[in-house]
């Protein structure tokens, strides 16, 4: 799991090839005046999600990892708290969503983060992360998700 500011994204340049297209896109695309949905940016190698949703308390919230895509998250409004574990330690719940790339799992929260406009999170398949948790109340937050395939 990496977590820094879209500012220093020159330093992750190079360390993945399919990175560097998503960090070019952010680079040359206002997130802002994007509507919420799916944009295509190298097929399904590398595509974006622009999500809005409004935080929850920690209880209403999901554990979830992923097995073919890397998630690149950026906030673009908002703030929120992203939990992360090894995926190692958490518990299965459902079954893998092959159609969706997605696990649901089960495990306490030790560990968080706090994303503010222009912070990213890069999530990798062992890291279990869960969104959305909200910081001093519910508020709306507007995200890029980036998916990379592995």
């Amino acid at each position: 799991m990496i977590v820094n500011h879209i500012s220093n994204f020159n330093f992750y340049k190079g360390l993945n090839e399919k990175f560097d297209k998503a960090f070019d896109y952010i680079q040359n695309t206002n997130l802002e005046q994007l509507e919420p949905g799916f944009y295509e940016i190298e097929g399904e190698e590398v595509f974006l999600n622009l999500v809005e949703y409004e935080t929850k308390s920690v209880e209403e919230r999901v554990w979830e990892s992923h097995k073919k895509y890397i998630d690149i998250q950026v906030i673009v409004e908002g703030n929120e708290f992203i939990g992360y574990e090894l995926f190692d330690r958490m518990k299965i719940k459902e079954d893998y969503n092959k159609q969706d790339d997605i696990y649901f799992l089960e495990g306490s929260l030790q560990s968080k983060v706090k994303l503010e406009k222009g912070d990213f999170i890069i999530c990798y398949p062992q890291d279990a992360h869960m969104a959305g948790m909200m910081v001093n109340g519910s508020e709306k937050v507007r995200k890029a998700v980036f998916k990379v395939k592995i």
